[in-house]
């Protein structure tokens, strides 16, 4: 038997969760058990969660982060196999059974997830926005009949994760085993934007890896999540990946190509602060960039930066 935890953390969720909650206990393949740490919530979340009375592990602790309050709630899970759900993401109900059966493609899986849609989206999923060539650097091989819509992952498959960020966290099952071989959830990032992708970046550059082109999850896209903010969260991807550099956590080919690849993420950021009209930040993080990475536009760019920020101040 596959025991699975549903993991999901949770802060001001009351409007959200009770649909999240029925989506998971309405799967075709029932999970083992479903843990939820509330991370301190100041809204009606105990009145929202009181029909689910056992059904549900409840951890309660003051607030600290998303990533500390997700942390928790896997520390507390107890099946083999980790499934993460935000409070406010809707689950297909094949989800977790087309996990199954994709682990019985390949038994061998520290990690998998799904394909999935954006509720302001929802005509158009996840994968379908990438660039032609990127399915093919997350996969390396041709998928026969047998096996249906799920394929086996290049190792490491960081590569294409940060040429496309299309594993979220409702989407992702793990080993519980596999996550705390590598380190778990580090505490420090718990409310850096983007915090998820801390772990994700890491998974992907060490799992043995599954994923389902089939979409299984909705991601509740309004004006309560962090994810509205583009150019926060991408300063917190560029936060997280330096991160992981300067601590050397993962093996030495990935973190050659995080070096690599921050010249990129760094640039955009700069980009995104120029038309942001956010000139001290911009000013601030090309001067990390090499000088031949900046086209002669990003030079204009840079003077209109340094010039305008001086307004600003006044």
């Amino acid at each position: 038997m596959i025991k699975i935890s549903v993991v999901i953390p949770v802060y001001n969720r009351a409007e959200w969760i009770g649909e999240t909650l029925d989506r998971i206990f309405n799967q075709k393949h029932d999970v083992f058990e479903v843990v939820i740490c509330d991370d301190g919530s100041t809204d009606a979340l105990a009145e929202a969660l009181q029909p689910y009375g056992a059904k549900i592990k409840l951890i309660t602790i003051t607030n600290s982060g998303p990533a500390i309050a997700r942390k928790t709630a896997i520390d507390h899970a107890t099946g083999d196999w980790v499934a993460l759900c935000d409070s406010d993401d809707f689950w297909h109900e094949d989800h977790i059974q087309n996990f199954v059966s994709a682990l019985a493609a390949y038994p061998a899986t520290d990690v998998y997830f799904s394909n999935f849609w954006l509720s302001d989206q929802k005509d158009t999923t996840k994968f379908d926005e990438a660039a032609g060539s990127w399915f093919h650097g997350l996969c390396n091989e041709q998928q026969s009949e047998s096996k249906s819509h799920y394929y086996r992952c290049r190792q490491p498959f960081l590569g294409a994760l940060l040429e496309f960020q299309a594993c979220f966290p409702s989407c992702l099952v793990f080993r519980k085993d596999f996550y705390e071989r590598i380190g778990g959830i580090k505490v420090y990032i718990s409310r850096w934007r983007s915090e998820d992708f801390h772990l994700t970046a890491r998974m992907a550059a060490q799992a043995r890896a599954t994923v389902s082109v089939k979409p299984t999850v909705m991601i509740n896209k309004h004006s309560g999540n962090f994810s509205a903010e583009h150019v926060e969260n991408l300063k917190g991807e560029v936060d997280i990946l330096v991160d992981i550099w300067e601590h050397s956590l993962v093996p030495q080919p990935s973190l050659d190509l995080i070096a690599k690849q921050l010249v990129g993420f760094k640039l955009r950021l700069f980009r995104a602060y120029y038309w942001s009209a956010k000139y001290g930040e911009a000013v601030a993080i090309c001067k990390q960039l090499p000088r031949q990475q900046l086209n002669a536009r990003d030079l204009v760019r840079m003077l209109a930066s340094l010039i305008l920020r001086v307004f600003q101040k006044t």
